[in-house]
């Protein structure tokens, strides 16, 4: 949000609450006394004066913070929610991650397999999931597939790999196994200070009926608090393209990528006149190789360096999946080795990029980044 700053107290430093305080004290003692005030640095009436000052600037700074709390632009916290409060707009308490369960049936049956919904599955660690929908697995067939999602609200149960929630905890008749079919995804914490200060930012937009681009960026951010950047267009009149990453740059799969486009279209959200079609970004594949050099006279500071190569690679890597459409840029890699402690980089990959404003970069193998030795400062 591209607003200018504002300070309730005309940004007022410490110093200058001393200059003022001082002026004020020894233009009061002239006019009482006739002869000027003269206070040594060690004087007990100069630190009395300098204790009130820094009591006074800490008045002011709450005073200050006080009005911030009614802009959008500073907002955080119960503050937040109660301008959201103006909008109708309320914190997201998050939202609990999915997959699909494949259940495989010990033998084909003469007739269909009914099973309810709520059956748990685990991945034997403490965390369960449970089936959403009531599964029928037709006569002759060995397996079929339902939605399930975590007990707990949160992003702990996010990234369980194909096969790995396997236990069946609460048993059913004539299944013999099962495994999640997907990742697990779409689980996201209590709703953070920044995603919802956009969406009351966002809010005036979902007013209108004629489908604005920020009403459905408003309404995509309101289904899950786990969705981290929307981007949405429409080339043909009529139809409207959406396409939604999850936090951390992580691709929704197909029963998410579903159950946004049903949301969407609710009568109160979609334009009776558009096409709304929701889906995943492109992937655009990248590489990171590089070397880096240091100086020698930070040769003590190697190891930490070192280390600090390795978050930085990782912290460009976040950066660069974090927005849809965003270029492949090295220089942006560059600035982090630098601040890393670098002296010098060999960047062999990856080079500038363009990429389509409805793709997202993505590494396709582990980074690189080889240690090339110390040089002369």
């Amino acid at each position: 949000m591209e607003y200018p700053e504002v300070s309730f107290i005309d940004h007022m430093s410490i110093d200058d609450i001393l200059d003022f305080y001082m002026g004020k004290m020894q233009e009061q003692y002239k006019e009482i006394t006739g002869r000027d005030l003269i206070l040594q640095e060690a004087d007990p009436i100069r630190l009395l004066a300098y204790s009130n000052c820094l009591l006074l600037y800490q008045i002011a700074q709450y005073a200050d913070r006080a009005g911030k709390m009614a802009l959008l632009k500073y907002s955080y916290g119960d503050y937040l929610d109660n301008i959201g409060a103006l909008k109708g707009i309320r914190r997201n308490p998050g939202a609990t991650a999915k997959t699909r369960i494949r259940f495989i049936l010990s033998a084909e049956r003469p007739g269909t397999t009914i099973i309810k919904s709520g059956v748990r599955v685990t991945a034997s660690d403490g965390v369960y999931f449970i089936t959403t929908d009531i599964l029928e697995i037709p006569a002759g067939e060995l397996y079929g597939e339902v939605n399930a999602e975590c007990r707990e609200i949160g992003t702990k149960g996010n990234g369980y790999a194909i096969g790995v929630i396997k236990t069946l905890v609460d048993p059913v008749a004539y299944v013999e196994r099962v495994e999640n079919v997907t990742v697990s995804s779409g689980g996201a914490d209590l709703e953070t200070d920044e995603n919802l200060a956009e969406r009351i930012f966002l809010a005036p937009s979902s007013w209108s009926t004629a489908g604005p681009d920020d009403a459905y960026k408003y309404w995509v951010r309101t289904f899950n608090p786990a969705i981290g950047d929307v981007m949405v267009e429409s080339e043909t009149p009529g139809e409207v393209d959406i396409f939604f990453i999850l936090q951390d740059g992580q691709i929704p799969d197909q029963t998410m990528i579903q159950e946004l486009a049903d949301y969407l279209s609710n009568e109160e959200i979609r334009p009776l006149t558009d096409q709304v079609i929701v889906r995943a970004p492109e992937i655009q594949e990248y590489r990171i190789d590089l070397t880096y050099y240091i100086n020698k006279s930070d040769r003590t500071k190697a190891s930490q360096i070192h280390e600090n190569i390795q978050i930085a690679v990782q912290e460009y890597m976040k950066w660069q999946r974090a927005k849809i459409g965003r270029d492949i840029n090295p220089d942006q890699l560059r600035k982090r080795l630098v601040s890393a402690g670098a002296k010098r980089l060999e960047i062999r990959e990856p080079v500038f990029e363009a990429i389509s404003h409805a793709s997202i970069a993505l590494t396709g193998k582990e980074p690189v980044a080889l240690y090339g030795g110390i040089e002369d400062d």
